[in-house]
């Protein structure tokens, strides 16, 4: 009976580690998609997708899609290995602001709902940071509260 007892603590206590691996799989999961299913298509194909890319705020198709790509691409590989993370989410966020209310504003949820659950994923890390398994850490130890 001791084994159990000492099992069920080790799974319902929350320490500072396992809330930073927790993190961790968050920034990579997000991060991966990302990266897979928008901003390295969108990368690859730059040249052919800004001649048809939508400008929602008026500075140009190409300046539009660069700033995607800057914060679906970049900004995503910086979450993944929890570099500037904090900074990294503001670009991502506002792409998915955009992306939620702007760009298929009046589609219906089923549309708004991946980047609406992106946006809320990069809230919460612009939030908690990176965790202690991440570069923020490493160059600024103690100073990261969590």
């Amino acid at each position: 009976m001791k084994s159990l007892s000492f099992l069920n603590k080790s799974i319902w206590t929350t320490s500072e580690k396992s809330i930073s691996l927790s993190l961790l799989i968050l920034r990579i999961g997000v991060s991966f998609s990302m990266i897979y299913l928008h901003g390295y298509q969108r990368l690859i194909n730059f040249s052919h997708i800004s001649t048809e890319f939508a400008d929602p705020l008026g500075v140009g198709v190409v300046a539009s899609l660069s700033l995607v790509v800057f914060a679906e691409f970049f900004c995503s590989l910086f979450l993944i290995t929890g570099l500037f993370t904090r900074w990294s989410c503001i670009p991502l966020i506002i792409t998915m602001i955009v992306a939620t209310w702007v760009i298929n504003a009046g589609k219906g949820f089923i549309f708004q709902e991946k980047s609406f659950i992106y946006l809320i994923t990069y809230v919460s890390l612009l939030i908690s940071g990176g965790g202690y398994f991440s570069i923020d850490y490493l160059l600024l130890g103690r100073k990261i509260k969590l």
